[in-house]
């Protein structure tokens, strides 16, 4: 009886250490990331749309997504800040997208089995 005790209670602690504590911990930051918003940043929506900063309210963030064009999101809907690195990256031009290769031709080519006649109703 002592034995199955004490592995429900380690099971317990492990739940807790694996799953809740992470939780909270992640939750916690991104709550602390909400708090620290502020006009000019780069952010991330959970929509993914990218943006800049331009307006903050208790309930929602005004971001610029291009020029002259604004949008209001929920604030809990901004899921993390640009870096630097990411901002410099968008900046820059994309690479012209690669010629969609063909699929070449079967080297043989079978007939498809004939369908067979619906019966006709009486």
């Amino acid at each position: 009886m002592d034995f199955t005790l004490i592995f429900i209670v380690g099971m317990l602690v492990l739940l807790y250490l694996l799953l809740i504590r992470p939780q909270r911990q992640q939750a916690k930051r991104h709550q602390e990331m909400l708090q620290s918003l502020s006009v000019g940043d780069e952010v991330i929506t959970a929509g993914g749309v990218y943006g800049e900063v331009t307006g903050i309210d208790d309930e929602r963030v005004q971001l610029e997504i291009d020029a002259d064009v604004r949008i209001a999101v929920a604030r809990r809907a901004i899921t993390s800040k640009v870096t630097p690195q990411e901002a410099a990256l968008m900046a820059e031009e994309p690479e012209e997208a690669p010629e969609a290769l063909e699929a070449p031709e079967p080297d043989t080519f079978e007939e498809p089995e004939p369908v067979a006649e619906e019966q006709t109703r009486r």
